[in-house]
Parts: C-alpha cells; structure tokens; sequence
C-alpha cells in the first residue's frame, strides 16, 4: 500500500449544512453522517461558490470560480484555455487512480481523458497498489423531489428505509417564509427522508473501505454541491443555497493532516472549491498558480479565508446576476438585475393571487408562465405553494423584484430575512462588504458582467474558450462602474444615459439594463429606442426589454427579432424568455413574431462557428448538450412562449 493517503469523496445534491443532525437538525435523522462527524472534522462555515448545481461542481473540479472561467451558467458549453484541467489529471500525473467524476460541468471533458477515468467498483476490487482517488455521487436529496408523487419518491428515493424511518409530516420543520401547510410539510418530510437514504448510502460506502481492508488508508470528505431545494435555497444567493456541509474523516496515520482530533469543529470559512487543493496539498502535487481554491490541508496549507465569495447566473431559461459575499457574521448581496423577481418562473398574476380556475381560458394562459406539466411542481420557485398568504408579504423571495442590495446579521437573524443594507447603523459594514465583492469581481475578472449572448459572440475569436474573453477584456473596471450605476439613483441615472452612447457594448448593456430600474418615461424609451438595432445582440436585446416595460411593444419587436434570428442558441433563448414574463395584453401585439419563434425552435445552431461535433462527446455531456436545445430553449422557453402568445392572442377574438 501506498504511504500516500487513498481519497474518497462521497457528494450529494442539494443539501444544506443547517439540515444535517450534526449540525443541530433535531428533525433530521442521519446517524452515518453523524457518526462521520464525530470521528472527523466538521467545516462549520463551508460554502459553495454557486448555488445551482453545474457552475458550483465546475469550481471544484477546476479549483476556478465559475465566472472566470466562462461556466457560470447553467446547462452552457465553455471550452476551457489547455491550462485549466480537471482534478483528476493533475492525481494522474502524480501516480493516482481516478473514478469518472460529476459530468454535469458546462465544460466538455476530453474523451482521451475519460477513457482514463475506472468504476469505483474496479478500484475498490484492485489489488493495485496505487493510490486511488474515488468520487461516490448519489443524488436522492435533488430537488426533483418536489415534482414527484410520495409514492414515488418512497419507489424511487426512500425505498432502503423502513416505514419506521419514515418521517413525520407533523413535526417537518419549516423556514418562517414558507406558507405553513399540510402540502408544504409533507414536502418537507418526503426531503428528509431521501437524506436519511444518502446516509444509507455513506454508511455503505464506509463498511465497504472497511471490508476491504482501506478505511484505514483513505482520507474520506462528504460534500454537498450546494444548498437544498426548497424556496430561498438552491438557485439563491443566501445561506439556505450556499452553505453547505462538509465533512472530512482521517485515519490514525494521516492525524498529522487533520486540524485537531476527531469531533473537532473548525469555525474557518472554507469553500467546496478548496477541496481541490487541499487533496494535491496532502499528496505533495504542486498546486497550479491560476487556482483559486486555497488549500486548507497538508503541507501547502495557506491562511483561512476572510471572505467566501458567490455567484448566482443563469438557471436554464432565466438570466441572472447575483454576487455576493460572507464574513463570518454578515452576508452581503448585489443584485445586478433587481427589475427580475426572485423566480425563475414568476406566475401569471405573482405568488399572492390564487390560480385561476382549471378548464378555464384564464388558467390555460396562467399555465404556461410556469414550467410545463408536472415540472412545475419543482421548487425552489414555490408555485405549489400558490397562493401565497398576504402575511407573508414582506418575504422579499416572492416580489416581482429585488433591492439592489442586502445586508444580514447571519449571528442574529440566521433566516436572513431582515435586510440590513437601508439601515444607516450598517452602512460602514454594507460598505466595507461592497468593495471588497467588487475588489473579488474585478480580480476573478468576473465575466458575468459581459452578457452571455455578448461573451458567447466575443468567444468567437477564441475558438470558443469564454475564459479568454476575461483575459483580454481591459474594461472591466468601467462594465463594473456602469452596471453599479443603478444603486446610485439620480446621479446613476445621468450615467447611464451618457453611457447609452458607449463604444463597449458590454457598456451599452449595463446602460440599458440600469435604466430599467427608473421610471421609465419618455426620455428614456426615446434615447433606447434605437439601440432596438444595435449590433451587439445583447444591447438590441435589452433594449426591447426595457420597450415593452414601457408599453412600446411595436417599437421593441425588431430587437426580439434580430434574437430570435441568432445562430447563438442564448440569444433565441433570452429573446424567447424574455417575451414569457409579459402579460397577456403585451403578449397579444407579439403575434408578429410567431414565424421568428418557430424558426428559432427549428434552428440547429447552438455557438455558432464552435459549436462542437456532437458525435465526439462523451455521452453524458453529449446529453446534456442535446437538452440545451431540447428542453430548455426548446420545451420550457420556445414552445412554452409561442403557446402564450397564441393564447393571449385567441383571448382577444
């Protein structure tokens, strides 16, 4: 056996640290984990650098954030610089065996690459000598959960426990902001009984290192890949979606790893993408210069974090940007499209207004402002929680907007529901957390600030590599200065005007974009208007946006158009989700554009001159490439947006 320590990570979605017994979940029953912490360390404040689960898993195996390297929105396709590799090549390189790892990454992995990859299965049965590293996923705890029956969830993602582990609906604990329901407990429950089953499965994989003689050799951390599924958790930028657990158990010979003896609670801010690091830290890899994960174990052990950094972007068809920060004690967070509600499928008539009457004509256009069919029963959106109660009116998650900025006392108020950031006695910690985010942003050289239809296009020039179009971009400061802008009220307002006229179109975005947080009167559509043809499809894109929030839907239809006309899937994408938040009497004056909508659904063409030879894939991310097309741009934008438009269209006649 190798003096070198095995290493095993045994990783589940959706799951926050606050959720685990060992953590002081009293309703939650895992013994396995439980059993783990106590013979290991637990990371109190560990945190992933997304909520959402393919941009976080691509910073733990590239040890980057997300939006440096180009793969911060969900389901996208950024080819990665020759440089940034994933983990397991580096263990290659240093004598190590790898498992196949999480595939859902928006970064292609090299079918040369993967062939290296073995089943967990033919390591653990190897008489090799060397060092193994070994990825155990289970995936129970998703939030899919929400849109399956009972009886199928206990089919499907309970059937290892008996009727006596079962938990009680009665007792489900729930976050003051989520309606209190016999529904919304019984969810709740059927959640914590698929995370008693991914204890299950951690207490499998551990009596099996024992059978087979390498529990004694083998470094074991169990992680989630971000927070759980339920309203305010996955997809948001708070605790809820963002801290998650993290668990690490060292055998008696490795000790000289461990930050203390077993049962010890490290208090340090960590993050899930400093995993990377520390595993070629405690080997004696070197660690490459570009990441950005920092070693928290072993020899090249660096000093605890101040902060832990994250971003939220797109999820399938909703644009996004959110950045946010955390101390030990406050969560900073910049909401950069604050004209956006929390949701990425905002209902018809918001969360407070009951849905209208099955059968009805009404409810037929309602329908489609969710996702389709029983996939709208998939939370974190909350619509089966509908209709929300007027007590819960002030719980910012389900407005039809958010504030530029919230500040919490997580010490205080761990729900994060009392914002801080208007409070003049919190003004010096808002700031000091503001610039130090920006500070991070301009750093990281945060490509969420270029939109994606604009990168994407910008990527040309690289073959495709989004990472290069940070690397060459030497106006980042002034993006920043511009789509701050709106924070700033009457001065920002002259800003942005000015900025309408910008050389950088990625300016000219954030110009447009800021404005729609003003009112929208007519000295603003007057000096939009044009920008309807502007030649970044971003600007034009924004700018029939902010139009038909002004109710100059005519005026507006040229820069859906030329969207929807793209050879860049997101573009037809944006174009497609933005016509899905109007309401019917906006959407009846789309008709127009109809023909456009069905050639952008027949379109083929995803990134234009790099889209990839589909063939060559590897079949799980050739999978997740087709669904790119298929069911998000194509099921739950596209067709979703043409229905709507020809319902609103029928409604009027």
């Amino acid at each position: 056996m190798s003096n070198r320590p095995n290493i095993v990570w045994i990783n589940t979605h959706d799951v926050s640290a606050a959720h685990l017994g060992c953590y002081g979940d009293g309703y939650s029953t895992t013994p396995n984990l439980d059993r783990l912490a106590s013979e290991g360390i637990r990371y109190q404040n560990a945190f992933a650098s997304g909520p959402i689960c393919s941009p976080a898993r691509t910073s733990i195996f590239t040890g980057m954030h997300q939006t440096t390297v180009g793969t911060h929105h969900h389901r996208s396709f950024a080819i990665r610089p020759d440089f940034i590799r994933l983990l397991p090549e580096y263990l290659h390189d240093a004598g190590y065996v790898s498992t196949e790892i999480n595939t859902d990454l928006n970064t292609p992995i090299d079918p040369h690459e993967w062939s290296r990859y073995l089943t967990a299965d033919s390591i653990l049965e190897s008489d090799s000598s060397l060092p193994f590293f070994a990825l155990f996923s289970y995936k129970e705890t998703h939030a899919s959960t929400f849109k399956m029956s009972p009886e199928e969830v206990r089919r499907e993602r309970s059937n290892l426990l008996s009727e006596e582990q079962l938990h009680d609906p009665a007792a489900a604990p729930l976050p003051s902001f989520v309606p209190s329901t016999p529904l919304s407990r019984k969810r709740m429950a059927l959640f914590y009984d698929t995370l008693t089953q991914v204890d299950c499965h951690v207490g499998e994989v551990i009596d099996r290192l024992r059978s087979k003689g390498l529990l004694e050799n083998t470094i074991v951390f169990f992680w989630s890949d971000h927070g759980t599924g339920t309203p305010r958790g996955k997809t948001h930028a708070y605790d809820d979606g963002l801290r998650v657990p993290l668990i690490i158990r060292f055998p008696e010979k490795y000790q000289h790893f461990s930050p203390g003896p077993a049962g010890t609670v490290v208090e340090d801010i960590t993050m899930t993408m400093d995993m990377g690091a520390s595993v070629l830290s405690m080997i004696d890899a070197p660690i490459p210069d570009h990441f950005s994960g920092r070693a928290f174990l072993g020899d090249q052990k660096q000093e605890p974090r101040t902060y832990a950094y994250g971003a939220r972007d797109r999820l399938d068809n909703c644009n996004e940007m959110i950045r946010t920060i955390r101390d030990g004690r406050y969560r900073y967070i910049r909401n950069f499209l604050p004209h956006r509600p929390y949701a990425s499928f905002y209902p018809d008539g918001g969360f407070f207004t009951p849905a209208p009457e099955e059968g009805s004509p009404e409810h037929d256009l309602w329908d489609t402002s969710c996702l389709p069919g029983k996939e709208k029963l998939h939370d974190p959106d909350g619509v089966f929680l509908l209709p929300i109660p007027q007590s819960h009116s002030e719980d910012l998650i389900w407005g039809k907007s958010k504030p530029h900025e919230e500040l919490y006392d997580v010490t205080e108020d761990p729900e994060e529901i009392h914002n801080l950031a208007f409070d003049p006695a919190s003004a010096e910690k808002c700031t000091e957390l503001r610039e130090a985010l920006y500070a991070w942003m301009m750093e990281m050289r945060d490509l969420g600030l270029i939109d994606e239809p604009e990168m994407i296009a910008r990527a040309q020039e690289f073959d495709g590599v989004h990472f290069e179009v940070g690397a060459t971009c030497g106006n980042f400061d002034r993006i920043l200065e511009t789509a701050d802008c709106a924070r700033l009220g009457s001065a920002g307002k002259e800003i942005l005007h000015e900025r309408l006229k910008d050389e950088d179109s990625a300016v000219r975005y954030w110009a447009v974009t800021g404005l729609m947080s003003y009112e929208l009167d007519n000295d603003v559509t007057s000096a939009v208007e044009h920008l309807v043809n502007d030649e970044s499809i971003s600007v034009a894109l924004a700018a029939a946006d902010l139009l038909c929030r002004a109710d100059c839907v005519v005026e507006a239809l040229r820069g859906f158009e030329r969207g929807l006309q793209s050879d860049v899937l997101w573009s037809r994408c944006r174009a497609g989700a933005n016509l899905s938040y109007y309401g019917a009497e906006v959407l009846r004056q789309m008709t127009s554009l109809l023909p456009a909508l069905r050639s952008a659904l027949a379109n083929q063409v995803c990134y234009g001159s790099y889209d990839p030879d589909v063939a060559s894939l590897i079949p799980p991310v050739r999978s997740m490439y087709m669904a790119q097309k298929g069911t998000i741009a194509g099921n739950w934008v596209l067709n979703r947006v043409i229905r709507r438009i020809e319902l609103a269209a029928a409604a009027r006649m």
